[in-house]
Protein backbone atom coordinates (compact mmCIF):
# COMPACT_ATOMS: atom_id res chain seq x y z
CA UNK A 1 0.00 0.00 0.00
CA UNK A 2 2.84 2.74 0.96
CA UNK A 3 4.13 2.08 -2.68
CA UNK A 4 0.68 2.72 -4.05
CA UNK A 5 0.67 5.61 -1.90
CA UNK A 6 4.04 6.99 -3.38
CA UNK A 7 3.22 6.85 -7.09
CA UNK A 8 -0.39 8.42 -6.30
CA UNK A 9 1.30 11.22 -4.92
CA UNK A 10 3.43 11.78 -7.16
CA UNK A 11 0.69 12.18 -10.01
CA UNK A 12 -1.52 13.94 -7.55
CA UNK A 13 -1.72 18.11 -8.21
CA UNK A 14 -0.10 19.95 -5.15
CA UNK A 15 -2.72 21.79 -2.94
CA UNK A 16 -2.81 24.32 -0.22
CA UNK A 17 -5.71 23.36 2.11
CA UNK A 18 -6.57 26.10 4.41
CA UNK A 19 -5.45 24.42 7.32
CA UNK A 20 -2.60 25.29 5.96
CA UNK A 21 -2.89 28.59 4.55
CA UNK A 22 -5.62 31.10 5.93
CA UNK A 23 -5.52 33.89 3.38
CA UNK A 24 -6.86 34.34 -0.14
CA UNK A 25 -4.78 33.82 -3.31
CA UNK A 26 -3.07 36.21 -5.57
CA UNK A 27 -5.31 35.29 -8.21
CA UNK A 28 -8.61 36.73 -6.37
CA UNK A 29 -6.19 39.17 -4.26
CA UNK A 30 -5.61 41.14 -7.71
CA UNK A 31 -8.65 40.30 -8.99
CA UNK A 32 -10.27 42.77 -6.52
CA UNK A 33 -7.85 45.42 -7.75
CA UNK A 34 -6.41 44.83 -11.10
CA UNK A 35 -9.49 42.64 -12.75
CA UNK A 36 -7.03 40.45 -13.29
CA UNK A 37 -5.23 41.75 -15.98
CA UNK A 38 -1.68 41.42 -16.98
CA UNK A 39 0.65 44.24 -15.99
CA UNK A 40 2.52 45.83 -18.93
CA UNK A 41 5.14 48.65 -19.08
CA UNK A 42 1.82 51.11 -19.91
CA UNK A 43 0.44 50.29 -16.44
CA UNK A 44 4.15 50.44 -14.94
CA UNK A 45 3.62 54.31 -16.66
CA UNK A 46 0.77 54.92 -14.73
CA UNK A 47 2.30 54.09 -11.97
CA UNK A 48 4.84 56.20 -11.92
CA UNK A 49 2.42 58.81 -12.84
CA UNK A 50 0.61 58.59 -9.88
CA UNK A 51 3.91 58.15 -7.76
CA UNK A 52 5.47 61.71 -9.27
CA UNK A 53 1.78 63.50 -8.61
CA UNK A 54 1.90 61.94 -5.30
CA UNK A 55 5.10 62.66 -4.03
CA UNK A 56 4.45 66.26 -5.99
CA UNK A 57 1.31 67.03 -3.65
CA UNK A 58 3.44 65.70 -0.53
CA UNK A 59 5.88 67.88 -0.77
CA UNK A 60 3.51 70.86 -1.47
CA UNK A 61 2.05 70.12 1.74
CA UNK A 62 5.52 69.75 3.81
CA UNK A 63 6.67 72.46 2.40
CA UNK A 64 3.93 75.08 3.97
CA UNK A 65 3.98 73.26 7.17
CA UNK A 66 8.19 74.11 6.90
CA UNK A 67 7.19 77.30 5.88
CA UNK A 68 5.10 77.82 9.16
CA UNK A 69 7.67 76.62 11.29
CA UNK A 70 10.02 78.98 9.63
CA UNK A 71 7.71 81.48 10.20
CA UNK A 72 7.60 80.79 14.14
CA UNK A 73 11.65 80.91 14.43
CA UNK A 74 11.26 84.24 12.69
CA UNK A 75 8.74 85.17 14.98
CA UNK A 76 10.92 84.15 17.97
CA UNK A 77 14.22 86.45 16.43
CA UNK A 78 11.94 89.29 16.02
CA UNK A 79 10.69 88.79 19.73
CA UNK A 80 14.28 88.20 21.21
CA UNK A 81 15.35 91.88 19.27
CA UNK A 82 12.69 93.98 20.28
CA UNK A 83 14.16 97.14 22.50
CA UNK A 84 14.39 96.87 25.98
CA UNK A 85 10.91 98.32 27.44
CA UNK A 86 8.81 96.41 24.60
CA UNK A 87 9.90 93.08 26.12
CA UNK A 88 9.26 93.98 29.83
CA UNK A 89 5.83 95.24 28.63
CA UNK A 90 5.42 92.26 27.04
CA UNK A 91 6.90 89.85 29.71
CA UNK A 92 4.49 91.79 31.98
CA UNK A 93 1.81 90.68 30.29
CA UNK A 94 3.10 87.24 29.88
CA UNK A 95 3.63 86.90 33.70
CA UNK A 96 0.08 87.93 34.35
CA UNK A 97 -1.52 85.82 31.74
CA UNK A 98 1.03 82.98 32.89
CA UNK A 99 -0.49 83.42 36.78
CA UNK A 100 -4.02 83.41 36.01
CA UNK A 101 -3.25 79.79 34.05
CA UNK A 102 -1.60 78.90 37.00
CA UNK A 103 -4.51 79.54 39.06
CA UNK A 104 -6.60 78.40 36.83
CA UNK A 105 -4.27 74.88 36.40
CA UNK A 106 -4.19 74.41 40.61
CA UNK A 107 -8.51 74.79 40.11
CA UNK A 108 -8.47 71.94 37.05
CA UNK A 109 -6.14 70.11 38.73
CA UNK A 110 -8.74 69.27 41.91
CA UNK A 111 -9.88 66.13 39.36
CA UNK A 112 -6.62 65.89 37.71
CA UNK A 113 -8.21 65.57 33.78
CA UNK A 114 -5.14 66.31 31.47
CA UNK A 115 -1.90 67.70 31.96
CA UNK A 116 -1.00 71.42 31.46
CA UNK A 117 0.73 70.56 28.48
CA UNK A 118 -2.31 69.02 26.50
CA UNK A 119 -4.43 71.54 27.45
CA UNK A 120 -2.72 74.07 26.10
CA UNK A 121 -1.97 71.88 22.93
CA UNK A 122 -5.18 71.32 22.65
CA UNK A 123 -6.31 74.95 23.18
CA UNK A 124 -3.53 76.27 20.78
CA UNK A 125 -5.15 73.82 17.71
CA UNK A 126 -8.79 74.04 18.86
CA UNK A 127 -9.85 76.23 15.36
CA UNK A 128 -8.36 73.48 13.46
CA UNK A 129 -9.24 69.77 15.14
CA UNK A 130 -12.34 69.53 12.74
CA UNK A 131 -9.57 69.41 9.61
CA UNK A 132 -6.85 67.30 12.23
CA UNK A 133 -9.59 64.68 13.31
CA UNK A 134 -9.88 64.14 9.55
CA UNK A 135 -6.27 63.93 8.19
CA UNK A 136 -5.44 61.63 11.34
CA UNK A 137 -8.61 59.42 10.49
CA UNK A 138 -7.25 59.29 6.98
CA UNK A 139 -3.92 58.56 7.80
CA UNK A 140 -4.86 55.63 10.51
CA UNK A 141 -7.35 53.89 7.98
CA UNK A 142 -4.79 54.34 5.08
CA UNK A 143 -2.19 52.96 7.72
CA UNK A 144 -4.17 50.12 8.59
CA UNK A 145 -5.27 49.50 4.83
CA UNK A 146 -1.98 49.26 3.80
CA UNK A 147 -0.65 47.17 6.50
CA UNK A 148 -3.66 44.13 5.69
CA UNK A 149 -2.02 44.74 1.92
CA UNK A 150 1.18 43.93 2.81
CA UNK A 151 0.03 41.04 4.96
CA UNK A 152 -1.45 39.34 2.30
CA UNK A 153 1.12 39.60 -0.34
CA UNK A 154 3.98 38.58 2.20
CA UNK A 155 1.98 35.62 2.79
CA UNK A 156 0.79 34.74 -0.98
CA UNK A 157 4.92 35.50 -1.25
CA UNK A 158 5.57 32.72 0.94
CA UNK A 159 2.58 30.13 -0.36
CA UNK A 160 4.08 30.25 -3.50
CA UNK A 161 7.74 29.83 -2.07
CA UNK A 162 5.96 26.76 -0.42
CA UNK A 163 4.49 25.11 -3.91
CA UNK A 164 7.54 25.96 -5.70
CA UNK A 165 9.58 23.74 -3.16
CA UNK A 166 6.78 20.92 -3.15
CA UNK A 167 6.48 21.11 -7.11
CA UNK A 168 11.01 20.22 -6.95
CA UNK A 169 10.31 17.87 -4.20
CA UNK A 170 7.44 15.88 -7.15
CA UNK A 171 10.14 16.44 -9.79
CA UNK A 172 12.44 14.94 -7.80
CA UNK A 173 10.60 11.78 -6.82
CA UNK A 174 9.35 11.59 -10.73
CA UNK A 175 12.87 11.03 -11.79
CA UNK A 176 13.80 8.94 -9.20
CA UNK A 177 11.07 6.61 -10.03
CA UNK A 178 11.50 6.53 -13.70
CA UNK A 179 14.99 5.70 -13.18
CA UNK A 180 13.82 3.20 -10.74
CA UNK A 181 11.13 2.19 -12.70
CA UNK A 182 13.22 2.06 -15.80
CA UNK A 183 15.73 0.06 -14.20
CA UNK A 184 13.53 -2.84 -12.72
CA UNK A 185 12.10 -2.81 -16.42
CA UNK A 186 15.23 -3.54 -17.95
CA UNK A 187 16.42 -6.16 -15.53
CA UNK A 188 12.84 -7.76 -16.07
CA UNK A 189 13.53 -7.71 -20.32
CA UNK A 190 16.60 -8.95 -19.73
CA UNK A 191 15.61 -11.79 -17.32
CA UNK A 192 12.84 -12.48 -20.05
CA UNK A 193 15.20 -13.20 -22.40
CA UNK A 194 17.67 -15.20 -20.57
CA UNK A 195 14.40 -17.48 -19.28
CA UNK A 196 13.30 -17.71 -22.94
CA UNK A 197 16.69 -18.92 -24.58
CA UNK A 198 17.61 -21.29 -21.96
CA UNK A 199 14.11 -22.74 -21.92
CA UNK A 200 13.45 -22.69 -25.95
CA UNK A 201 10.28 -21.46 -25.31
CA UNK A 202 8.84 -17.25 -26.92
CA UNK A 203 8.98 -14.67 -24.37
CA UNK A 204 7.97 -11.83 -27.09
CA UNK A 205 4.46 -11.21 -25.85
CA UNK A 206 5.79 -10.44 -22.62
CA UNK A 207 8.76 -8.39 -23.48
CA UNK A 208 6.22 -6.48 -25.76
CA UNK A 209 3.67 -6.32 -22.77
CA UNK A 210 6.93 -4.91 -20.93
CA UNK A 211 8.03 -2.68 -23.21
CA UNK A 212 4.74 -0.84 -23.53
CA UNK A 213 4.09 -0.51 -20.08
CA UNK A 214 7.51 1.22 -19.82
CA UNK A 215 6.96 3.82 -22.68
CA UNK A 216 2.78 4.59 -21.77
CA UNK A 217 4.50 5.24 -18.17
CA UNK A 218 6.98 7.18 -19.10
CA UNK A 219 5.04 9.27 -21.63
CA UNK A 220 2.90 9.71 -18.60
CA UNK A 221 5.48 10.59 -16.59
CA UNK A 222 6.92 13.42 -18.83
CA UNK A 223 4.09 14.76 -19.59
CA UNK A 224 3.44 14.89 -15.48
CA UNK A 225 6.94 16.58 -15.39
CA UNK A 226 5.95 19.11 -18.33
CA UNK A 227 2.90 20.27 -16.27
CA UNK A 228 4.84 20.32 -12.90
CA UNK A 229 7.30 22.72 -14.57
CA UNK A 230 4.54 24.97 -16.19
CA UNK A 231 2.96 25.23 -12.75
CA UNK A 232 6.77 25.86 -11.04
CA UNK A 233 6.64 28.84 -13.84
CA UNK A 234 3.40 29.84 -12.57
CA UNK A 235 4.45 29.81 -9.66
CA UNK A 236 7.31 32.36 -9.58
CA UNK A 237 5.49 34.57 -11.61
CA UNK A 238 3.02 35.04 -8.83
CA UNK A 239 5.31 35.36 -6.30
CA UNK A 240 7.40 38.14 -8.56
CA UNK A 241 4.23 39.75 -9.04
CA UNK A 242 3.36 39.78 -5.12
CA UNK A 243 7.05 41.14 -4.77
CA UNK A 244 6.79 43.58 -7.12
CA UNK A 245 3.24 44.88 -6.04
CA UNK A 246 4.76 44.45 -2.24
CA UNK A 247 7.92 47.03 -3.07
CA UNK A 248 5.32 49.42 -4.48
CA UNK A 249 3.03 49.37 -1.15
CA UNK A 250 5.78 49.61 0.67
CA UNK A 251 6.47 52.88 -0.66
CA UNK A 252 3.22 54.38 0.19
CA UNK A 253 3.66 52.49 3.64
CA UNK A 254 6.92 54.93 4.42
CA UNK A 255 5.12 57.65 3.42
CA UNK A 256 2.05 57.38 5.37
CA UNK A 257 3.93 56.19 8.48
CA UNK A 258 6.15 59.27 8.26
CA UNK A 259 3.41 61.71 7.88
CA UNK A 260 1.52 59.78 11.03
CA UNK A 261 4.96 59.84 13.11
CA UNK A 262 5.44 63.74 12.18
CA UNK A 263 1.29 64.55 13.43
CA UNK A 264 1.58 62.26 16.68
CA UNK A 265 5.28 64.03 17.24
CA UNK A 266 3.62 67.54 16.78
CA UNK A 267 0.71 67.26 18.86
CA UNK A 268 2.18 64.30 21.99
CA UNK A 269 -0.24 61.50 21.23
CA UNK A 270 0.06 58.21 20.36
CA UNK A 271 -3.32 58.20 18.39
CA UNK A 272 -6.44 59.69 17.04
CA UNK A 273 -8.34 58.28 19.91
CA UNK A 274 -6.28 59.72 22.48
CA UNK A 275 -6.70 63.29 20.68
CA UNK A 276 -10.28 62.72 20.71
CA UNK A 277 -9.74 61.63 24.36
CA UNK A 278 -7.79 64.84 24.82
CA UNK A 279 -10.64 67.36 23.44
CA UNK A 280 -13.05 65.95 25.25
CA UNK A 281 -11.51 66.14 28.51
CA UNK A 282 -11.03 70.20 27.46
CA UNK A 283 -14.39 71.01 27.17
CA UNK A 284 -15.17 69.98 30.07
CA UNK A 285 -12.25 71.81 31.63
CA UNK A 286 -12.69 75.08 29.21
CA UNK A 287 -16.24 74.77 30.94
CA UNK A 288 -15.20 74.96 34.53
CA UNK A 289 -12.35 77.61 33.63
CA UNK A 290 -14.90 79.72 32.50
CA UNK A 291 -17.01 79.68 35.55
CA UNK A 292 -13.56 80.02 37.53
CA UNK A 293 -12.63 83.38 35.91
CA UNK A 294 -16.11 84.59 36.67
CA UNK A 295 -14.41 85.26 40.05
CA UNK A 296 -10.63 85.52 39.16
CA UNK A 297 -10.58 88.23 36.59
CA UNK A 298 -11.14 87.47 32.45
CA UNK A 299 -8.27 85.89 30.94
CA UNK A 300 -9.22 86.68 27.52
CA UNK A 301 -8.33 90.56 27.99
CA UNK A 302 -4.71 90.03 28.69
CA UNK A 303 -4.31 87.81 25.61
CA UNK A 304 -6.14 90.01 23.36
CA UNK A 305 -3.73 92.97 24.72
CA UNK A 306 -0.42 90.48 23.87
CA UNK A 307 -1.53 89.38 20.93
CA UNK A 308 -2.57 93.36 19.91
CA UNK A 309 0.81 93.81 21.04
CA UNK A 310 3.29 91.44 19.59
CA UNK A 311 1.30 91.97 16.36
CA UNK A 312 1.80 95.63 16.50
CA UNK A 313 6.03 94.89 16.71
CA UNK A 314 6.03 92.96 13.66
CA UNK A 315 4.73 88.71 14.99
CA UNK A 316 3.15 86.95 12.27
CA UNK A 317 1.53 84.82 14.31
CA UNK A 318 0.99 86.25 17.23
CA UNK A 319 -1.79 83.76 18.71
CA UNK A 320 0.16 81.06 19.54
CA UNK A 321 2.16 83.24 22.10
CA UNK A 322 -1.02 83.64 24.42
CA UNK A 323 -0.73 79.72 24.97
CA UNK A 324 3.42 80.09 25.09
CA UNK A 325 3.05 83.03 27.73
CA UNK A 326 5.70 80.85 29.97
CA UNK A 327 8.70 80.63 27.08
CA UNK A 328 8.20 85.10 26.82
CA UNK A 329 9.03 84.76 30.72
CA UNK A 330 11.55 82.18 31.21
CA UNK A 331 14.68 82.21 28.27
CA UNK A 332 14.75 77.98 29.28
CA UNK A 333 11.37 77.25 28.15
CA UNK A 334 11.80 79.50 24.74
CA UNK A 335 15.05 77.25 24.21
CA UNK A 336 12.83 74.39 24.32
CA UNK A 337 10.36 75.90 21.74
CA UNK A 338 13.35 76.21 19.66
CA UNK A 339 14.47 72.60 20.49
CA UNK A 340 10.95 71.18 19.50
CA UNK A 341 10.39 73.33 16.16
CA UNK A 342 13.90 72.41 15.23
CA UNK A 343 13.07 68.80 15.59
CA UNK A 344 9.62 69.08 13.91
CA UNK A 345 11.83 71.02 10.85
CA UNK A 346 14.24 68.38 10.56
CA UNK A 347 11.81 65.90 10.16
CA UNK A 348 10.22 68.02 7.69
CA UNK A 349 13.46 68.20 5.42
CA UNK A 350 13.71 64.73 5.99
CA UNK A 351 10.53 63.56 4.19
CA UNK A 352 10.67 66.72 1.78
CA UNK A 353 13.90 65.01 0.26
CA UNK A 354 12.30 61.46 0.49
CA UNK A 355 9.44 62.56 -1.59
CA UNK A 356 11.86 64.62 -4.31
CA UNK A 357 14.06 61.68 -4.97
CA UNK A 358 10.62 59.26 -5.09
CA UNK A 359 9.67 62.45 -7.96
CA UNK A 360 12.90 62.16 -9.74
CA UNK A 361 13.02 58.35 -9.88
CA UNK A 362 9.64 58.51 -10.92
CA UNK A 363 10.64 60.92 -14.03
CA UNK A 364 13.53 58.72 -14.74
CA UNK A 365 12.08 55.67 -14.62
CA UNK A 366 9.34 57.23 -17.55
CA UNK A 367 12.54 57.59 -18.97
CA UNK A 368 14.25 54.38 -19.34
CA UNK A 369 10.86 52.90 -20.35
CA UNK A 370 10.52 55.30 -23.22
CA UNK A 371 14.11 54.67 -24.27
CA UNK A 372 13.26 50.39 -23.85
CA UNK A 373 9.66 50.64 -25.28
CA UNK A 374 9.17 54.06 -28.38
CA UNK A 375 5.95 52.62 -29.02
CA UNK A 376 4.90 53.70 -25.65
CA UNK A 377 5.58 57.39 -26.54
CA UNK A 378 2.01 58.55 -27.76
CA UNK A 379 0.75 56.51 -24.39
CA UNK A 380 3.42 58.24 -21.92
CA UNK A 381 2.29 62.02 -23.70
CA UNK A 382 -1.05 61.26 -23.18
CA UNK A 383 -0.38 60.34 -19.42
CA UNK A 384 1.94 62.87 -18.74
CA UNK A 385 -0.61 65.33 -20.31
CA UNK A 386 -3.65 64.17 -17.95
CA UNK A 387 -1.11 64.37 -14.94
CA UNK A 388 0.15 67.49 -16.01
CA UNK A 389 4.26 66.24 -15.54
CA UNK A 390 6.50 68.02 -17.60
CA UNK A 391 9.14 65.39 -18.42
CA UNK A 392 12.06 67.87 -18.92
Amino acid sequence: MKLFDTVKDIFTKTEVTEESFEYESIDSFLAKRQGQEEEGPGDDVVYKCDQIVDATYQMEDLRVEYEMVTSYFTDIQTIEELPQNVRQEITDIAKKIAFLENETTQFLHSDDRISDENFRMIQGVEKELTEIFGRLKDLEDMDMKIKRDMKHLEAEKNTQEYLQRSIEDRQSRLRLFLTVFGTVSVLLIVTLAVVGLLTENSMLVPVLLIILVVVAMTALIVVTYRNLSYEFKMSEARENRAIGLMNKVKIKYINNTSTLEYLYGKYKIKSLREMEYLYEQYLIMVDEVRKYQRTTGDLRELSEALTKLLFTYGVKDPDIWTKQSVALIDSREMVEVKHSLNVRRQKLREQIAYNEELRLSGLKDIREMLKANPGLREQVKRELEIYHINLQ
